[in-house]
């Protein structure tokens, strides 16, 4: 087997990121992922490890490598695509919590004959969150560090006692017993975790001593003990005397560091019985170093500060890379640990110094052989190693000072090298610039910053997805004689924190800096030699960590562009996936400074293609800086800006010169790519509705309409079988209620926390989905539930109003047969703010429509349909002639309705009302008929003519939205003598009585 097929299958076993693992793939291949590699993913890795591994994992690999395989038109063999489709359909919800075990393959390719000591496969059961985002070994790096150095100086801690706080997985562990430590320890505060590293010593072959472990000379038998820092006493400490002490990523929780620093503290002071000797006879030892070479984050520190004599070359790397190590006569402690926050590792050295510790800095002079080389996520560069023993008593001065110093001189160092790549013109060097003042750049002037040359800058922000013109974006403000551009200044940085896989992966870590502390204060906002900095950023780089002032500071815009546009091209480099594009981090960057109260602006790439000079300039007036006509045109070519990536992604636009028109018919679709166009859209949806209102893609040119009641602009509502935004809740278009207003529906209306006349509202919508031949209805109870649910997560318990709309559902095509209907009704429960649409103190005015009311010989009325456009075409009539409603008159020329609510009219005390042959029989028309019997006025159904209308004494409307409303003129005629009469007032007193009576009450958190 060949190191490339080596290093993908030691890749696949320790889970990498699947990325990394398609990079792999593609080495194997020599550019593509060839059917030779996928035989041996399937021989070597899927079918040698089946069932041993997480089958969630294994089942996004097999679907990014397909993917890969099919978007570079090669053919994926014929075992990866079955069982890819047979995860597909046996994969539970439950097998997520199974198959969690990762694999380590531990040797080092270096040497020519690999010792058995440096060679070592570990199974590690590991938690689910490790697992569930690909997220590889980023979340314990120096775990992996500290075990790179027990197998590779395995003379170092054989037959030492050995003691681990923060044991974590116990891959520290295991690699101690490997290499026969006469004593391992392994501490962790949380049970569950101790208890899943007890199971990784027993995958793994290694025994654990208990309290009833019969005395073994095993050396492979380890201890796991239960050891919160914060509540562990001297006394439990003192039973062990460890030679080395050892921890990975302790140093990260400044909470913990005072916890942490005494156990430090007690265990090497129990160890050493003669703390005031420290080179004594106590059988401990250290590791020793050249002085001038010990360094604390990089920075040098000489050990003579501290009264110790230096033992030069202690460890000194040989041609086969043993090491020859000088010992000292006292334990000491090893800390491995990434440093994600300078304030935090100040504070650990504080503690350090008041405990009379010293630290010193391994990373140099103790660097491990290379055991993971497959491992692309693994980032040794970001790991410190360190050394922590007792303080010699004859120690007159703290090196604590002068361990601060160099920490933060070496930052202001690396902020003046950062400067003079900038053209920063001091005339000293570095380190007179250092002696004259420790803190000089902190304390620049904007005067003394403008005899150097260099002022202070105002950057630009430019947040996009890949493929959206944001390299021509960057090109057109180039051109500018104010601005100076960056091209992605934090993608050294995504890549470091990520490990995402590259072709110029190396070459951008290299080159660029990675610190994301030091890219934003010293590159983006350091000073210049002009007005503004335009920084080209793409939106996913934004990782994690990076200082606030980022979002803090300078203007934000946003670059957008359909996802139909940038997929058909985006895969030539990187496969093409959501994360990839980024959508969901622009949406997150808008949302955060929104929060801010900055929110950016919003532009379409479609916006510089249609018109860039209208774009161009009302985009330099939000960002209130001149347009310059320059900004149209740039040379073709190469740039001496572009990023180190560019010549895998700029090719067509160093063929440009100025933003080029869209082609006027689009490149087919690759429906390859069909899921990640379907996941990206609702986020560019959400960004295009936050365009800038002048964008020349807003065609209708309308404003934003006032809502009748503004609180109704943001609200849920029930779609299908979930609560969404308002701008979300949409149906398909496949659905029966666009495709035939195929549909039934009601109306409800909310007061005092119960829902009016509910029971008879789900009577009729039921009625009528029969009637309709529906099947696959929700249950009654369903629908009260969605009713409730989105009532409560509306906080909607009074003067609301509840569109009820049950629709056929969706069809598998477009037509007009319900035999298409297969996957069941759509539920939609529209609720909103709404008080009685009709002025009912006033009263109302009609109009007699030409429009007739359907007959039951053609479409029953009886049957709530939404089909409701012989309504509509009556209410176009009460529009034109400025009425509130229209009268619709039955065939015979009775009346029969109003286009949206039923009638009736009082004529000598007698109240009368149409038959309920061609109107629907509502429920409000019920229950006012009940409260006319009730209030002892005489009632009668029958044929009545328009006239009546016109010469009754009283008209009113009844419906759901309107309740009960006064009529006072119909036809230009005045009701009576045009006021609310005495019966219609009595009968709304009785209708709102009612009303707060009666009703089914909204369930509570308090009642659920």
């Amino acid at each position: 087997m060949a190191d490339r097929e080596l290093h993908l299958l030691s890749a696949f076993l320790a889970m990498e990121p699947i990325d990394s693992l398609i990079g792999l793939a593609r080495e194997c291949g020599g550019g593509s992922v060839t059917e030779g590699v996928q035989r041996f993913i399937w021989d070597h890795c899927i079918t040698k490890f089946a069932g041993k591994l997480h089958a969630p994992y294994v089942r996004r690999f097999l679907k990014k490598l397909i993917a890969e395989v099919e978007l570079n038109r090669g053919d994926v063999i014929d075992e990866l695509y079955e069982h890819y489709v047979h995860f597909m359909s046996t994969l539970k919800e439950n097998d997520l919590e199974k198959d969690n075990a990762r694999i380590f393959s531990l040797s080092c390719l270096e040497l020519s004959s690999c010792l058995e000591s440096r060679t070592l496969i570990v199974q590690l059961q590991c938690s689910l969150n490790m697992l569930e985002g690909d997220t590889g070994c980023s979340v314990w790096p120096s775990s992996l560090l500290l075990s790179e150095c027990i197998l590779s100086f395995p003379e170092l801690f054989s037959n030492k006692s050995c003691f681990e706080v923060g044991s974590g997985v116990g891959l520290v562990g295991i690699c101690l017993a490997h290499v026969k430590a006469s004593k391992v320890n392994l501490t962790d505060g949380d049970l569950s975790t101790l208890a899943n590293m007890k199971l990784n010593m027993e995958l793994n072959h290694v025994h654990v001593e208990t309290d009833t472990s019969e005395i073994t000379e095993d050396p492979n038998m380890v201890k796991c003990i239960h050891l919160p820092w914060e509540s562990v006493s001297e006394k439990e400490l003192g039973n062990y005397k460890p030679d080395i002490i050892l921890g990975a990523d302790v140093i990260h929780d400044p909470v913990c560091l005072p916890h942490l620093v005494r156990v430090l503290n007690l265990l090497l002071n129990h160890a050493n019985p003669y703390p005031d000797l420290c080179n004594g006879n106590h059988p401990g030892f250290s590791w020793g170093s050249n002085c001038s070479d010990a360094k604390v984050n990089g920075t040098v520190r000489s050990n003579a500060s501290n009264g110790e004599e230096s033992d030069a070359s202690l460890v000194k790397r040989t041609y086969n890379g043993t090491a020859n190590v000088g010992l000292k006569k006292h334990p000491m402690a090893l800390i491995a640990s990434v440093i994600r926050n300078v304030d935090t590792f100040n504070k650990f050295l504080v503690l350090l110094d008041e405990a009379n510790l010293t630290i010193e800095d391994l990373t140099e002079s103790l660097r491990p052989l290379n055991f993971l080389s497959y491992m692309k996520s693994y980032d040794r560069s970001t790991i410190h190693l360190f050394s922590i023993s007792c303080r010699p008593n004859r120690q007159s001065q703290s090196p604590l000072f002068n361990h601060r110093l160099h920490f933060q001189l070496q930052r202001y160092q690396q902020r003046f090298h950062a400067l003079n790549t900038l053209s920063l013109r001091i005339p000293v060097t570095v380190s007179e610039f250092l002696k004259s003042d420790p803190i000089p750049l902190i304390k620049f002037t904007m005067a003394e910053l403008k005899t150097q040359g260099e002022v202070e800058v105002e950057p630009i922000h430019l947040w996009a997805t890949p493929r959206s013109l944001s390299t021509s974006l960057m090109y057109s403000f180039a051109q500018r004689d104010d601005i100076e551009v960056l091209d992605e200044p934090l993608y050294a940085t995504f890549l470091r924190v990520t490990g995402f896989d590259r072709p110029y992966r190396e070459e951008v870590l290299s080159q660029m800096e990675s610190d994301g502390n030091k890219v934003v204060n010293e590159i983006i906002l350091g000073p210049g030699r002009k007005k503004y900095r335009f920084c080209k950023h793409i939106a996913k780089q934004r990782v994690p960590g990076l200082p606030s002032d980022l979002m803090n500071k300078g203007k934000h815009l946003i670059l957008t562009r359909n996802p139909l546009d940038i997929l058909p091209s985006f895969g030539k480099v990187v496969p093409p996936s959501l994360v990839e594009l980024g959508f969901a981090d622009l949406v997150s960057i808008y949302s955060e400074l929104s929060q801010l109260g900055r929110p950016p602006l919003v532009i379409d790439a479609a916006e510089l293609q249609e018109d860039a000079e209208g774009t161009l300039r009302g985009l330099c007036e939000d960002l209130d800086i001149p347009f310059q006509s320059t900004m149209l045109k740039w040379e073709a070519g190469p740039k001496q800006y572009d990023g180190i990536w560019a010549p895998w992604w700029y090719e067509s636009v160093h063929k440009s010169t100025y933003f080029q028109p869209s082609k006027k018919y689009p490149t087919p679709f690759p429906f390859p790519l069909y899921d990640v166009l379907e996941q990206s859209l609702p986020f560019y949806n959400f960004l295009r509705r936050h365009m800038r209102q002048t964008s020349c893609l807003l065609k209708s040119g309308l404003p934003d309409p006032k809502l009748p009641v503004p609180e109704n602009k943001k609200l849920l509502a029930w779609v299908g079988d979930e609560i969404v935004p308002r701008e979300s809740a949409k149906v398909s278009v496949f659905d029966s209620v666009v495709q035939g207003g195929d549909s039934v529906w009601e109306g409800l209306r909310v007061y005092q926390g119960t829902i009016f006349k509910l029971e008879e509202h789900l009577d009729r919508l039921f009625d009528s989905a029969k009637a309709l031949a529906f099947s696959n209805v929700p249950t009654r109870q369903e629908v009260k539930e969605a009713i409730f649910r989105t009532l409560i997560r509306n906080g909607m318990f009074d003067n609301s109003h509840i569109r009820l709309s049950l629709t056929r559902g969706k069809k598998v095509t477009s037509g007009m047969s319900p035999a298409f209907n297969l996957y069941g009704c759509t539920l939609i429960v529209l609720a909103e703010w709404k008080p009685p649409v009709y002025d009912n103190t006033k009263g109302i005015t009609l109009v007699t429509a030409t429009t007739r009311r359907n007959s039951p010989n053609n479409l029953d009325s009886k049957i709530h349909h939404n089909n409701l456009l012989n309504n509509i075409l009556a209410k176009i009539e009460g529009n034109n002639a400025s009425a509130d409603d229209a009268i619709m008159l039955d065939k015979d020329g009775y009346v029969s309705e109003t286009n949206a609510t039923n009638i009736f009219l009082v004529k000598r005390g007698r109240v009368l009302t149409p038959h309920a042959d061609y109107c629907l029989p509502g429920v409000t028309r019920a229950t006012v008929m009940d409260l006319v019997v009730q209030e002892k006025f005489p009632l009668q159904e029958r044929n009545i003519s328009l006239s009546e209308f016109h010469t009754a004494d009283e008209v009113w409307t009844t419906g759901t939205m309107g309740e009960l409303s006064p009529v006072v003129k119909i036809d230009g005629r005045l009701v009576g003598d045009g006021k609310v009469g005495p019966v219609t007032r009595r009968l709304q007193n009785a209708y709102k009585q009612l009303t707060e009576e009666f009703g089914v009450p909204i369930p509570t958190t308090d009642s659920s």
